[in-house]
């Protein structure tokens, strides 16, 4: 089977490092066929349930099609294919399409795709039982049948502002998510961020199943994390007030750390200079994460991403540009023996 991932475009590698990573999170075995900044086309021979429940993960993905073919977008290409590679649908469909090209008209290819995939068909636009993706590029075509719609709207629900406990240095939900993704941590397993403020990464990642355990040196943030984790309505968690290093007097270990470290006059070190937090902090996390487990970090001096640790093994780097005057470096690493 062949999937396409409609993807947002809003990070340059953020959504496909993301779908990788909850792929391999679901141990779903896969061939990448395509990949650009519009889609991701894979092959995989997973049963149609197991993508569901990882695409409800997903935070950076529009839509997650079965893909029937794909082609170059000249009409005489498209009509070849969508004959050759029909499929009859039953029950009622309707043709929706997303054109990304500066040049194509969509008119000819979307009518093409009607007159062959409609033929003695009911048509529903309101409520199909099949709807059918075409999805255009400036090079290429994507026509299949859609499989899941991410629910993108709920990020915006989470955002800070709408939480009980408010701070403005929080991440926005759909960021947070993509972290936790990426440390492809498991439902039921733990995931732990040790200067968690106001609970936003703990928050998505006990939405997605995975135990929680939150710390961070200002006691109030930990009594904003709990009222965060409460008003969700998650369980399973644990948070307490601790420095960086004396974390581990408090927690064996754990199976992924996500954290976004403090970078800022707007952030409370308890005046400790920045530099040897950072040097603190990394060297305690190793020494409570899992091997071959995965640690997403915050930073915002990008020399931190390419030091040598020991333990610690540089698997991507990823960018954000907060605003004019600050970058961010989301750093995946990975617990080596």
């Amino acid at each position: 089977m062949n999937i396409l991932f409609e993807l947002s475009k809003e990070h340059p590698t953020l959504p496909q490092n993301e779908i990788f990573a909850c792929l391999t999170a679901e141990d779903i075995s896969y061939i990448i066929n395509e990949t650009n900044n519009d889609i991701l086309n894979i092959s995989t021979n997973t049963d149609i349930d197991l993508v569901k429940n990882i695409v409800s993960r997903l935070s950076h993905t529009f839509y997650v099609d079965e893909l029937f073919f794909s082609c170059s977008n000249s009409i005489d290409e498209i009509k070849k294919n969508a004959k050759k590679y029909f499929i009859d649908l039953p029950g009622s469909i309707a043709i929706r399409y997303k054109n990304t090209s500066k040049n194509k008209n969509s008119q000819e290819i979307i009518k093409i795709i009607q007159e062959i995939y409609t033929r003695n068909k009911k048509v529903n636009l309101t409520d199909p039982d099949n709807e059918i993706r075409v999805f255009i590029t400036d090079l290429k075509v994507y026509v299949g049948k859609k499989i899941i719609v991410i629910d993108r709207s709920q990020y915006e629900k989470r955002k800070v502002q709408f939480r009980p406990y408010f701070s403005p240095i929080s991440l926005h939900p759909k960021i947070a998510r993509a972290l936790v993704n990426l440390s492809c941590v498991k439902k039921n397993e733990t995931l732990l961020d040790p200067f968690c403020g106001t609970g936003g990464i703990l928050l998505e990642a006990g939405l997605i199943g995975a135990k929680v355990i939150g710390s961070d040196i200002e006691e109030k943030m930990i009594y904003g994390s709990k009222e965060t984790l409460d008003f969700y309505k998650l369980k399973n968690y644990q948070l307490f007030c601790s420095d960086i290093g004396d974390i581990k007097k408090h927690i064996n270990y754990v199976d992924a750390i996500v954290t976004d470290l403090p970078y800022g006059k707007a952030t409370t070190t308890k005046g400790e200079d920045m530099n040897k937090l950072y040097t603190r902090t990394f060297e305690v996390l190793p020494e409570i994460l899992k091997e071959k487990k995965k640690a997403v970090i915050g930073i915002s001096d990008k020399k931190w991403a390419t030091k040598l640790y020991t333990h610690l093994k540089l698997m991507s780097i990823h960018e954000f540009r907060a605003h004019k005057s600050l970058t961010r470096y989301f750093i995946v690493f990975e617990k080596q023996p």
